[in-house]
């Protein structure tokens, strides 16, 4: 038997991985003022049907339940956090600032970095319309990375608003621009051209289209497009905005940043402001404003802008650059020298485990050499050896597994020393 393709089984340094990112995400997110949330891992399927985008729908794992209601595993969990809100929080003060972890699944073809079961992490603010926030989760997504200690990702900032206006200008509206700002997310040139062709947009327009994607690189790209979009009014409003946030950005200490007039993101719900996150050329976060999907899930209107991480590529990308600080899986492993003071040994073992310390006992009892050998099989740093003479006199020994040196200590002062030299 082998696990489904898609999924992975996850232990040692990877898994490890993965749970000091979270840590250190979590402890971001909550130096901002966001309140954690856990949404189920199953939703009902029109949840994600009404507005998540073809491109989602189609990978969507779904199902009857016994009952036949159409259910779904969630493939995102912004729609959930908005169920939530609608369900449970829109009385709350504003804004409703809330974080998250969990597993996501999308039946897509598995490639690097990319799988059908994924961890994704999160975070989303509710309530407010005001620039400041855009520019806040940004300025988290900046912190995050910086924080995980990666020099070189890029942060790049769009306006999908600047799209739905000049696509609205050439006779596309509504859900019809769906399917082009789908094939513009995909960066497949032939994919582009088809649904421009399809949507019946004349040259005129597709030129206009191609040159605002095609706007790049330094804040200064921003003064080419008035003269793209003159004479589309949203379109100014929507340049406006996107001028706002990014002035936000500098006193929140965000530097590293770029502009891509080309973001359009793979979700069909985002409305404004849009940004995604790259190492390496790997996306692996991404966000944005969507102050329309509340409301389409049934709820009051509500402003809402957020960012989603997707936490094993970074993970991964810890690992491969050897960034995680990986902690010993064991402090010490006690081990007695004979069979008279296996007892002591056990209760050396308990002891150490109530002051905090990581430590094991040999649970197939071998002789003391092999035991030796099975400590630097399972690369313990050190051992604990208790002995019937040092017991008798209060002390036991540590060995460095390294360096073969060894320390006699006080019973009593084991735990301190092994504390100190964590």
């Amino acid at each position: 038997m082998q696990a489904p393709r898609g999924t992975r089984d996850l232990l040692g340094e990877e898994l490890q991985s993965i749970r000091y990112v979270m840590r250190r995400m979590e402890e971001i997110f909550k130096r901002y003022g966001y309140e954690e949330i856990e949404t189920p891992i199953f939703e009902h399927l029109e949840l994600f049907t009404k507005k998540s985008g073809s491109s989602v729908v189609k990978q969507l794992y779904a199902f009857k339940d016994k009952s036949s209601r159409d259910l779904a595993l969630r493939p995102e969990i912004t729609a959930p956090v908005a169920r939530v809100y609608i369900q449970r929080l829109r009385s709350r003060p504003k804004p409703v600032k809330l974080f998250y972890f969990g597993s996501c699944f999308r039946y897509e073809e598995p490639q690097s970095k990319r799988w059908r079961q994924f961890l994704q992490s999160g975070a989303e603010i509710l309530g407010t319309s005001d620039p400041l926030a855009d520019a806040e989760v940004a300025a988290l997504s900046s912190h995050i990375m910086e924080d995980l200690g990666f020099a070189d990702f890029e942060l790049r900032l769009g306006h999908i608003r600047l799209l739905r206006e000049l696509l609205a200008h050439a006779g596309v509206k509504g859900e019809a621009q769906d399917p082009i700002l789908r094939a513009i997310d995909s960066k497949e040139e032939k994919r582009l051209s088809e649904e421009i062709r399809s949507a019946g947009i004349k040259p005129a327009e597709e030129r206009l289209l191609r040159e605002l994607i095609s706007l790049r690189g330094e804040v200064s790209v921003l003064d080419r497009a008035p003269a793209l979009l003159r004479g589309i009014p949203g379109a100014t409003a929507a340049l406006k905005n996107l001028q706002a946030i990014i002035s936000c950005l500098p006193p929140m200490g965000v530097k590293n940043f770029s502009l891509d007039l080309g973001i359009a993101r793979g979700l069909d719900y985002y409305t404004d402001f849009v940004f995604e996150v790259y190492l390496g050329g790997v996306q692996v976060a991404g966000g944005g404003r969507y102050d329309e999907l509340v409301e389409q899930l049934g709820g009051e209107p509500t402003p809402a802008v957020g960012v989603a991480f997707g936490i094993d590529r970074i993970a991964q990308t810890l690992l491969e650059r050897g960034m995680v600080p990986l902690r010993d899986r064991l402090d010490c492993l006690v081990l007695p020298v004979d069979e008279s003071v296996r007892a002591e040994a056990m209760k050396l073992v308990s002891e150490l485990r109530r002051k905090g310390l990581a430590a094991d006992i040999d649970l197939l009892g071998r002789k003391f050499s092999k035991a030796l050998e099975y400590a630097d099989a399972i690369k313990v740093k050190r051992v604990v050896l208790v002995g019937p003479r040092e017991l008798r006199e209060g002390q036991v020994v540590i060995r460095d597994m390294t360096t073969g040196r060894q320390e006699a200590v006080a019973r009593e002062d084991l735990a301190r020393v092994l504390k100190s030299v964590a």
